[in-house]
This record gives structure tokens, C-alpha cells and sequence, in this order.
């Protein structure tokens, strides 16, 4: 029950994550991105939009461990990774991830404190996919082509339209786990031949357990927000820049799986369940953190967290 315990799960999941955009990296310039970007193989991130999902939820880890880190060698490393992962989420040639990774980098620079310096950094990430991107990806990401509305989007829509009629007839808990199968197709399907995944996190609850199950659900992801908003006001107050990065990873993690959610059938993603742990471990921490700083203020005087900037009474972190 400590932060350097949290600390070191939050290193060895992003780590994890970080060798596989390392061995991307050369395969994607050796074969000029011309290929799909997979996890490894009997994974939960196997196929290429969940790996996709996965790096943009670790995006936010790689740049705030890129600010709190003590070492610098770790720092420059977690920055570099942050950089490359970017053109990673390109090549994985999911659109899903591509709207979760927009909607990632546009909130991380509007909160950011550093916006001077994320934006050249967000440009080269973005060059270095734009640089490498065939005209596969470019046709494939391209929503004004003639075909925009291709095979993977019809099966998307048809699905929706089954999930939504299957919640029709069982509004309050669904139809259970394991709903989406070719027999239930038939009976709500507008194309009953065609049975696919829920391809959306939101409509695949919706279909398995109804209002109830989805309400419950999003009060679970909800109350992470209300849990981190808390932690980075605190954390502001008692100038803990440590602590006010770790709040904003996790928070903007969770946005990277709800955006890219809505395209992505992952509603019991396992790096969902691993960042609703890691806020709650947070909150216990970041509090036995501050308590013992506050015993040690009385007994020696004040102690700096993080960068070692130090708060007077009552101000506030900008």
C-alpha cells in the first residue's frame, strides 16, 4: 500500500506496451507502413483495432512519466515513446483508434501546462505517420471517398441495428452475455447472414445487459472521473506535481477507451479494469502520501513532492 508500488505497476504496464511500439517502429519503416500493425498473437490486443485501443490508452502514461519520472535517461525515454507511439496508432489502420487518439491529443493539450512544448512534439508524430502513410491507409482514413461506407462500416451499422432492436425487446438487463450470435442475428438482424462483434463498447452493453447493465457500467468509469478530478485538485493544493501526473494519465487513459469505444466492440477490455484499479489505488496512496507529509511538516518543517517545488499555505499549484 504504497506509491512507489503503484508506481512501478504504472512502469511495467507502460514498459510492456512500449517494447511492442519499439519493435513496431522498424517494421513500419522498413515496409513503408504498407502493413497493419498487430499485438501479439492469443492476446487481448491480438487484433489490430484493440491494439490500437490499448496504445491510446497508454499515450497519456508514456507523456506524463515523460514529466515525473526523477531519472532523466527514463524521462527521454518515456518522451521518445510517447512520440513514436502516434504513427503506431496510424499503422494499426483502425479508425476507431485513430478518433480515440484524436480526441486524446486534443484534450492533453488543453489541459496541458506545457502546450509550447507538446505541440511540436504532436507535429512530429504526426509528420513522421503522415511520412510513412501509403495510399492505402490515406484511402482508408478518408471519410469523403465514394466508398467511405465500405464492407467493416456496413457490418458496423448492421450490428448497431441488431443490438438496438435485441435491447427493444429486453430493455431493463438484455440478452445476457454472448448475445451476438448467428441465431439472435436472424431474429433482429436486418441482414441476418452477416454476423459480426458488437463493434462498440456502448451498443454491445446495451444488447448483452440493457439499461441497468449500461448505466452501471458508465457509474463505474464515471466515478473514476470524480476520483481523479479530486486527486488533481488536491494534489494542486499540496503542490504534489507527482501525484498530479499519475491523476491526469489514468483520467486521460479512460478517455482513449471511451472515444475509441464507440467504434470498438471491448466493453470488458482488461486495461479498462487495470485503470479503474490503478485510480483507487491512487486515491488511497496520494492520501497516506499527504498524511505522512503533513505528521513530518510538524515534526521537521516541510518536505518538497516532485519537482521539489514547495507551496506556501493555502496557494495553489498553477
Amino acid at each position: 500500500d504504497s506509491f512507489e508500488r503503484l508506481r512501478i505497476l504504472v512502469l511495467v504496464m507502460a514498459g510492456c506496451f512500449g517494447y511492442f511500439v519499439l519493435k513496431a517502429l522498424p517494421f513500419v519503416i522498413l515496409t513503408g507502413g504498407a502493413f497493419r500493425l498487430y499485438g501479439p498473437e492469443y492476446s487481448m490486443i491480438a487484433d489490430n483495432n484493440d491494439f490500437g485501443l490499448a496504445l491510446n490508452m497508454t499515450v497519456p502514461l508514456f507523456f506524463f512519466l515523460a514529466q515525473s519520472e526523477a531519472r532523466r535517461w527514463v524521462r527521454w525515454l518515456f518522451g521518445f515513446l510517447f512520440v513514436i507511439t502516434i504513427p503506431s496508432v496510424f499503422f494499426t489502420y483502425s479508425r476507431g483508434a485513430l478518433v480515440g487518439l484524436i480526441a486524446v491529443l486534443f484534450l492533453m493539450l488543453l489541459h496541458s501546462r506545457r502546450r509550447l512544448l507538446l505541440v511540436p512534439v504532436l507535429g512530429i508524430g504526426i509528420a513522421i505517420a503522415l511520412l510513412f502513410a501509403p495510399a492505402a491507409w490515406r484511402h482508408r482514413m478518408d471519410p469523403t471517398r465514394a466508398d467511405a461506407v465500405d464492407g467493416s462500416a456496413q457490418a458496423r451499422l448492421n450490428t448497431w441495428t441488431y443490438s438496438w432492436n435485441l435491447f427493444k425487446d429486453n430493455p431493463v438487463v438484455g440478452g445476457g452475455f454472448g448475445t451476438f450470435t448467428p441465431q439472435l442475428f436472424a431474429l433482429y438482424s436486418p441482414e441476418a447472414k452477416d454476423p459480426h462483434g458488437p463493434h462498440s463498447v456502448y451498443f454491445q452493453l446495451l444488447a448483452e445487459h440493457g439499461f441497468v447493465g449500461l448505466t452501471l457500467y458508465l457509474l463505474l468509469v464515471l466515478s473514476c472521473f470524480v476520483s481523479s478530478h479530486r486527486l488533481v485538485k488536491w494534489a494542486k493544493f499540496y503542490g504534489d506535481t507527482v501525484v498530479l501526473a499519475y491523476a491526469n494519465m489514468f483520467r486521460f487513459s479512460l478517455v482513449g477507451f471511451l472515444t475509441s469505444g464507440i467504434f470498438l466492440g471491448r466493453a470488458y477490455f482488461d486495461y479498462l479494469f487495470s485503470m479503474v484499479a490503478c485510480v483507487a489505488a491512487l486515491e488511497r496512496v496520494a492520501s497516506q502520501r499527504w498524511q505522512n507529509s503533513q505528521e513530518n511538516t510538524e515534526e521537521t518543517g516541510p518536505e518538497p513532492f516532485g519537482d521539489g517545488t514547495l507551496l506556501a499555505e493555502g496557494e495553489v499549484a498553477s
